[in-house]
């Protein structure tokens, strides 16, 4: 998993009420670290806590194979190939060449798009009401957890349920990123395709259970 800060509260959150598991490898792990704020509990004590996967990052053979991934992202690919991942969840899902993500059988999906796949309507809901007891004293209304840090960092889940809190007032500044997905695994089930899923990330045999 390669996220934001914002983007990876909410499927760390989820975990236990959804069907994913998540993996970290230590060269991502020092990554994620460095980019947390101050103030915020540490990503390898929040592992531990909760009992998230700590793969091995992949030997430099593995890595120099990758061809057109973005070279600062190809250990991550090269990490997931090794742990037998089926996804990279990563906001810069355009840094994973689809070559490489073809050869590799992986797709890799933006975190809010993943979410919406594999979160219920009362799960996502559940996820939110605990986000603003834990984060915020006094604690923060769902309604503007919602429509602001889900709506602007995890955009296709929020269009998933835009309605659970109210319906919030659209944001002409709240743009999804153009690309969401890529790779031959559909987001969905899972299984590889033998072609691309559409630019959605679902296979044709999902699309018609949507």
């Amino acid at each position: 998993m390669l996220a934001s800060p914002q983007a990876r509260t909410i499927p760390y959150m989820a975990r236990p009420l959804a069907d994913y598991e998540l993996m970290y490898s230590p060269s991502v792990e020092t990554e994620a670290v460095r980019h947390q704020r101050a103030g915020q509990v540490p990503i390898p004590a929040l592992r531990r806590r909760l009992d998230w996967l700590l793969v091995p990052d992949a030997d430099d053979a593995a890595i120099v194979r990758l061809c057109d991934t973005d070279p600062k992202d190809r250990h991550v690919l090269a990490a997931a190939v090794a742990a037998g991942a089926c996804f990279v969840m990563t906001a810069n899902v355009r840094h994973f060449g689809p070559g490489d993500l073809q050869a590799a059988g992986v797709s890799a999906v933006h975190p809010g798009l993943f979410l919406s796949h594999h979160l219920t309507r009362a799960s996502y809901e559940e996820v939110v009401r605990a986000l603003g007891s834990a984060r915020s004293r006094p604690p923060r209304e769902p309604l503007s957890i919602h429509e602001q840090e889900v709506a602007r960092h995890l955009p296709a889940l929020f269009a998933k349920y835009r309605s659970v809190f109210g319906t919030p007032e659209p944001d002409p500044a709240l743009v999804a990123p153009h690309t969401q997905f890529r790779g031959p695994r559909c987001v969905r089930c899972s299984q590889l395709t033998g072609g691309q899923p559409d630019a959605t990330g679902v296979c044709l045999a999902c699309r018609t259970d949507l």
